[in-house]
């Protein structure tokens, strides 16, 4: 995807903006309009491209608390929120999602919160240079009859993992290292199983 997406971007006379964004020191504000005029997915790119120079391959998951906590203690974290406005759409969200992770010194964390924009679109947002998800790991949302904290973080390990990307829990106790998610069994058709 690399050479693909820097033959777009120069095509598109980017690439001066491309180099100076991968140096990590966060986009100039006409750098920043310029790129809000541009292909939605141009601009993903190119912020993918510095979260993965920057911060590799690693997802952090942030219990609530813990980025109640980090914001006190750690100017190095970005964080995007889902507008609230009539017109705002989950495109609009992600564009911003790309734009702060490109405005930003590439050495911070960008942040979704997946209790505010939905697991699916934070999900995607990891593919807009996203690093970190915040939300609830109590389980508060998932069906009673479910483990609540274990389901949850297997179902978030499971979109991240999904995503190509590794994941690392962090709920203000000292670090987890996730678990890999479990093989699922086979699931079979209901005529499958008659034979």
């Amino acid at each position: 995807m690399g050479r693909l997406l820097l033959r777009a971007l120069g095509s598109a006379g980017l690439l001066p903006v491309a180099d100076r964004a991968l140096l990590g020191d966060g986009l100039s504000a006409a750098e920043l309009d310029r790129l809000r005029g541009e292909d939605i997915l141009l601009v993903a790119g190119l912020a993918d491209l510095v979260r993965a120079k920057f911060h590799g391959p690693e997802v952090r998951i942030l219990s609530a608390q813990a980025m109640r906590d980090a914001r006190e203690s750690a100017p190095w974290l970005v964080n995007a929120v889902l507008g609230d406005g009539p017109n705002a759409t989950g495109a609009d969200f992600l564009r911003e999602v790309a734009l702060a992770r490109l405005a930003a010194p590439a050495a911070r964390s960008l942040a979704v919160s997946f209790d505010g924009a939905g697991l699916e679109l934070a999900q995607t947002a990891l593919l807009f240079g996203a690093n970190v998800l915040v939300g609830d790991l109590g389980g508060k949302r998932t069906l009673p009859l479910l483990d609540g904290p274990e389901a949850r973080r297997v179902e978030i390990l499971g979109l991240v993992e999904r995503a190509g990307r590794s994941v690392r829990f962090v709920d203000g106790e000292p670090t987890q290292e996730s678990p890999r998610l479990p093989v699922q069994p086979q699931l079979h058709s209901q005529s499958e199983q008659a034979r």
